[in-house]
Protein backbone atom coordinates (compact mmCIF):
# COMPACT_ATOMS: atom_id res chain seq x y z
CA UNK A 1 0.00 0.00 0.00
CA UNK A 2 1.31 3.20 -0.88
CA UNK A 3 1.27 6.34 1.16
CA UNK A 4 -1.56 8.05 -1.50
CA UNK A 5 -3.50 4.81 -0.63
CA UNK A 6 -4.37 5.91 2.90
CA UNK A 7 -7.86 7.56 4.03
CA UNK A 8 -7.72 11.05 3.39
CA UNK A 9 -9.63 13.60 5.34
CA UNK A 10 -11.16 17.13 3.86
CA UNK A 11 -10.77 18.96 7.22
CA UNK A 12 -6.76 17.81 8.26
CA UNK A 13 -5.73 17.78 4.36
CA UNK A 14 -3.39 20.26 2.92
CA UNK A 15 -3.65 21.17 -0.60
CA UNK A 16 -0.39 18.90 -1.03
CA UNK A 17 -2.09 16.26 0.48
CA UNK A 18 -4.81 16.12 -1.98
CA UNK A 19 -3.21 16.74 -5.32
CA UNK A 20 -0.98 13.75 -3.70
CA UNK A 21 -3.83 11.51 -3.11
CA UNK A 22 -5.91 12.84 -5.74
CA UNK A 23 -3.33 13.32 -8.93
CA UNK A 24 -7.01 13.38 -11.21
CA UNK A 25 -7.75 16.59 -9.49
CA UNK A 26 -5.06 19.01 -10.34
CA UNK A 27 -6.81 20.06 -13.63
CA UNK A 28 -9.43 20.72 -11.71
CA UNK A 29 -7.46 22.56 -8.84
CA UNK A 30 -6.28 24.83 -11.92
CA UNK A 31 -9.40 25.88 -12.73
CA UNK A 32 -10.56 26.61 -9.82
CA UNK A 33 -6.71 27.95 -9.00
CA UNK A 34 -6.40 26.51 -6.10
CA UNK A 35 -2.57 26.28 -5.59
CA UNK A 36 -1.81 22.67 -4.35
CA UNK A 37 1.99 23.29 -5.62
CA UNK A 38 3.33 26.71 -4.18
CA UNK A 39 0.91 26.50 -1.62
CA UNK A 40 0.57 22.91 -1.09
CA UNK A 41 0.83 23.55 2.64
CA UNK A 42 -2.22 25.72 2.75
CA UNK A 43 -5.53 23.64 4.21
CA UNK A 44 -7.64 22.35 1.67
CA UNK A 45 -10.90 23.82 3.45
CA UNK A 46 -9.16 27.64 3.80
CA UNK A 47 -7.77 27.95 0.27
CA UNK A 48 -11.36 27.06 -0.97
CA UNK A 49 -12.61 29.85 1.15
CA UNK A 50 -10.20 32.28 0.29
CA UNK A 51 -11.19 31.59 -3.54
CA UNK A 52 -14.77 32.10 -2.63
CA UNK A 53 -15.50 28.14 -2.81
CA UNK A 54 -17.19 25.77 -0.78
CA UNK A 55 -14.95 22.95 -0.01
CA UNK A 56 -17.83 20.57 0.48
CA UNK A 57 -18.59 21.07 -3.32
CA UNK A 58 -15.03 20.84 -4.48
CA UNK A 59 -14.16 17.64 -2.30
CA UNK A 60 -17.48 16.38 -4.16
CA UNK A 61 -16.23 17.32 -7.62
CA UNK A 62 -12.75 15.59 -6.66
CA UNK A 63 -14.07 12.20 -5.55
CA UNK A 64 -16.15 12.07 -8.46
CA UNK A 65 -13.40 12.60 -11.19
CA UNK A 66 -12.79 8.98 -12.79
CA UNK A 67 -9.21 7.64 -12.12
CA UNK A 68 -7.31 7.31 -15.29
CA UNK A 69 -5.74 4.10 -14.97
CA UNK A 70 -4.76 4.18 -11.24
CA UNK A 71 -2.64 1.42 -11.53
CA UNK A 72 -0.35 3.02 -14.37
CA UNK A 73 0.00 6.15 -12.21
CA UNK A 74 3.39 7.17 -11.37
CA UNK A 75 3.47 7.03 -7.16
CA UNK A 76 6.93 9.77 -7.41
CA UNK A 77 6.53 9.98 -3.41
CA UNK A 78 7.98 6.42 -3.19
CA UNK A 79 10.33 7.33 -5.48
CA UNK A 80 14.31 7.79 -3.53
CA UNK A 81 15.44 10.83 -4.30
CA UNK A 82 17.87 10.26 -6.56
CA UNK A 83 16.12 8.59 -9.28
CA UNK A 84 13.74 11.54 -8.27
CA UNK A 85 16.08 14.28 -8.98
CA UNK A 86 17.03 12.17 -12.14
CA UNK A 87 13.60 12.46 -13.70
CA UNK A 88 13.18 16.18 -12.81
CA UNK A 89 16.49 17.38 -14.48
CA UNK A 90 15.83 14.66 -17.54
CA UNK A 91 11.86 15.17 -17.99
CA UNK A 92 11.24 18.89 -16.65
CA UNK A 93 14.34 20.67 -16.67
CA UNK A 94 15.03 19.97 -20.20
CA UNK A 95 11.48 20.26 -21.88
CA UNK A 96 11.92 23.94 -20.28
CA UNK A 97 15.02 24.68 -21.99
CA UNK A 98 13.45 23.03 -25.20
CA UNK A 99 9.89 25.31 -24.82
CA UNK A 100 11.32 28.14 -23.87
CA UNK A 101 12.36 29.80 -27.29
CA UNK A 102 9.81 28.04 -29.19
CA UNK A 103 6.72 29.91 -27.44
CA UNK A 104 9.15 32.43 -27.39
CA UNK A 105 9.13 32.64 -30.88
CA UNK A 106 5.48 32.31 -31.65
CA UNK A 107 4.56 35.01 -29.10
CA UNK A 108 7.24 37.20 -30.81
CA UNK A 109 5.41 36.25 -34.59
CA UNK A 110 1.65 36.95 -32.65
CA UNK A 111 2.82 40.07 -31.33
CA UNK A 112 3.60 41.47 -34.51
CA UNK A 113 0.51 40.04 -36.47
CA UNK A 114 -2.35 40.96 -33.32
CA UNK A 115 -0.73 42.95 -30.71
CA UNK A 116 -2.68 46.14 -31.88
CA UNK A 117 -5.77 44.87 -31.91
CA UNK A 118 -5.11 42.28 -28.80
CA UNK A 119 -3.20 44.40 -26.66
CA UNK A 120 -3.10 41.70 -23.89
CA UNK A 121 -0.87 39.65 -25.78
CA UNK A 122 1.59 42.07 -25.01
CA UNK A 123 1.63 41.34 -21.45
CA UNK A 124 1.19 38.15 -21.76
CA UNK A 125 4.59 38.08 -23.69
CA UNK A 126 5.96 40.56 -20.94
CA UNK A 127 4.76 37.92 -18.39
CA UNK A 128 6.28 35.29 -20.33
CA UNK A 129 9.47 36.55 -20.72
CA UNK A 130 9.98 37.08 -17.16
CA UNK A 131 9.24 33.59 -16.23
CA UNK A 132 11.66 32.47 -18.89
CA UNK A 133 14.42 34.57 -17.18
CA UNK A 134 13.39 32.93 -13.78
CA UNK A 135 13.51 29.55 -14.47
CA UNK A 136 17.01 29.86 -16.96
CA UNK A 137 18.38 31.00 -13.52
CA UNK A 138 16.44 29.10 -11.45
CA UNK A 139 17.74 25.70 -13.44
CA UNK A 140 21.21 25.70 -12.91
CA UNK A 141 21.09 26.89 -8.84
CA UNK A 142 19.47 23.38 -8.44
CA UNK A 143 21.62 20.99 -11.03
CA UNK A 144 24.84 22.24 -10.13
CA UNK A 145 23.94 23.21 -6.05
CA UNK A 146 21.22 21.56 -4.43
CA UNK A 147 20.58 18.10 -6.38
CA UNK A 148 24.07 16.99 -6.31
CA UNK A 149 24.23 17.89 -2.59
CA UNK A 150 20.91 15.56 -2.59
CA UNK A 151 22.24 12.81 -4.07
CA UNK A 152 25.55 13.10 -1.79
CA UNK A 153 23.46 12.26 1.39
CA UNK A 154 21.63 9.41 -0.49
CA UNK A 155 25.24 8.08 -1.25
CA UNK A 156 25.15 8.15 -4.80
CA UNK A 157 28.01 9.39 -6.72
CA UNK A 158 27.98 12.54 -8.52
CA UNK A 159 28.43 13.14 -12.19
CA UNK A 160 30.42 16.26 -12.63
CA UNK A 161 30.00 19.16 -10.08
CA UNK A 162 31.04 18.70 -6.26
CA UNK A 163 28.02 20.43 -4.25
CA UNK A 164 29.91 22.89 -1.70
CA UNK A 165 26.47 21.90 0.48
CA UNK A 166 27.03 20.58 3.38
CA UNK A 167 23.84 18.64 4.69
CA UNK A 168 22.97 20.50 7.64
CA UNK A 169 22.83 23.69 5.29
CA UNK A 170 19.81 22.06 3.11
CA UNK A 171 17.45 24.75 4.66
CA UNK A 172 18.16 27.54 3.26
CA UNK A 173 19.10 26.78 -0.78
CA UNK A 174 15.73 24.92 -0.22
CA UNK A 175 14.10 27.99 0.93
CA UNK A 176 15.87 29.94 -1.82
CA UNK A 177 14.40 27.46 -4.86
CA UNK A 178 10.90 27.76 -3.09
CA UNK A 179 10.65 31.46 -3.24
CA UNK A 180 11.68 31.19 -6.93
CA UNK A 181 9.01 28.99 -7.03
CA UNK A 182 6.71 31.17 -5.75
CA UNK A 183 7.69 33.61 -8.15
CA UNK A 184 7.19 31.86 -11.13
CA UNK A 185 3.66 30.09 -9.48
CA UNK A 186 2.28 33.90 -9.84
CA UNK A 187 3.92 34.34 -13.28
CA UNK A 188 2.44 31.43 -14.82
CA UNK A 189 -1.13 32.09 -13.21
CA UNK A 190 -1.21 35.70 -14.86
CA UNK A 191 -0.64 34.22 -18.20
CA UNK A 192 -2.94 31.68 -17.37
CA UNK A 193 -5.67 34.38 -16.17
CA UNK A 194 -5.06 37.14 -19.08
CA UNK A 195 -5.42 33.98 -21.61
CA UNK A 196 -8.78 33.03 -20.32
CA UNK A 197 -7.10 29.67 -19.27
CA UNK A 198 -5.50 29.51 -23.06
CA UNK A 199 -8.36 29.08 -24.77
CA UNK A 200 -8.17 30.20 -28.57
CA UNK A 201 -10.22 33.01 -29.78
CA UNK A 202 -12.44 31.84 -32.99
CA UNK A 203 -10.36 33.92 -35.19
CA UNK A 204 -6.94 32.80 -34.37
CA UNK A 205 -4.15 31.54 -36.85
CA UNK A 206 -1.97 28.60 -36.73
CA UNK A 207 0.63 30.59 -35.17
CA UNK A 208 -1.94 31.64 -32.69
CA UNK A 209 -3.70 28.46 -31.57
CA UNK A 210 -0.07 27.07 -31.08
CA UNK A 211 1.31 29.43 -29.05
CA UNK A 212 -1.68 28.80 -26.37
CA UNK A 213 -1.37 25.32 -26.73
CA UNK A 214 2.35 25.56 -25.98
CA UNK A 215 1.98 27.42 -23.22
CA UNK A 216 -0.88 25.51 -21.92
CA UNK A 217 1.47 22.62 -22.11
CA UNK A 218 4.28 24.65 -20.49
CA UNK A 219 1.92 25.59 -17.32
CA UNK A 220 0.86 21.96 -16.99
CA UNK A 221 4.68 20.66 -16.71
CA UNK A 222 5.33 23.55 -14.24
CA UNK A 223 2.94 22.47 -12.53
CA UNK A 224 4.24 18.93 -12.04
CA UNK A 225 7.94 20.58 -11.80
CA UNK A 226 7.14 22.82 -8.53
CA UNK A 227 5.11 19.90 -7.30
CA UNK A 228 7.67 17.00 -7.50
CA UNK A 229 10.05 19.49 -5.40
CA UNK A 230 8.02 21.56 -3.25
CA UNK A 231 5.74 18.85 -2.02
CA UNK A 232 7.64 15.83 -2.29
CA UNK A 233 11.26 16.51 -2.45
CA UNK A 234 12.28 19.19 -0.28
CA UNK A 235 10.08 18.15 2.95
CA UNK A 236 12.79 15.11 2.71
CA UNK A 237 15.37 17.55 3.84
CA UNK A 238 13.79 20.24 5.24
CA UNK A 239 12.78 18.00 7.83
CA UNK A 240 16.25 15.83 8.42
CA UNK A 241 18.19 19.11 8.35
CA UNK A 242 16.73 22.25 9.72
CA UNK A 243 19.21 23.89 11.84
CA UNK A 244 17.93 24.22 16.11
Amino acid sequence: MTATDQPINMSTATMADAALHFPQSMELFKQYNLDYCCHGKMPFVEACQLANLDPEKVWGEVQQLPVRGRGNLLHFENWNSSVLVDFIVQHHHEYVRNAIPQISELLDKICEVHGDTNPELLTVRKAYNDLAEELIGHLPKEEQILFPAIKRIEGQPIASVESEISPSALSMPIQVMENEHERAGQLIKSIRALTHHYTIPSYACPSYQLAFTMLHEFDDDLMQHIHLENNILFPRYKSRFTPM
